[in-house]
């Protein structure tokens, strides 16, 4: 799952939005969520060192489909994930 979640972020994340922002170097953006008892992805939060990177992150974190819910002996239970994005401004 980690890795689908991975693929999905990289693929839809906007690289761009670092060099339009004035960034350089590397960037790092961390994400917390959490995966409820039926599979909505609920509590986004993320910080970056920009507010519109914190926007785009929580966006592409909206935009996941929905997710089959932990279970813990047998019942479902809520999942909390944190994702970190690096990513590196070209100039």
């Amino acid at each position: 799952m980690s890795e689908k979640i991975t693929a999905y972020v990289n693929k839809n994340f906007n690289k761009d939005l670092g060099s339009e922002l004035g960034l350089s170097g590397i960037n790092r953006i961390n994400i917390l969520f959490q995966i409820n008892t039926k599979g909505d992805i609920v509590n986004i939060q993320a910080r970056a060192p920009h507010p519109k990177l914190e926007e785009e992150a929580k966006a592409i974190i909206k935009s996941l489909p929905k997710m089959q819910p932990g279970t813990q002996r047998g019942k479902p239970v809520n999942v909390n994930y944190a994702l970190p994005i690096i990513f590196q401004v070209q100039n």
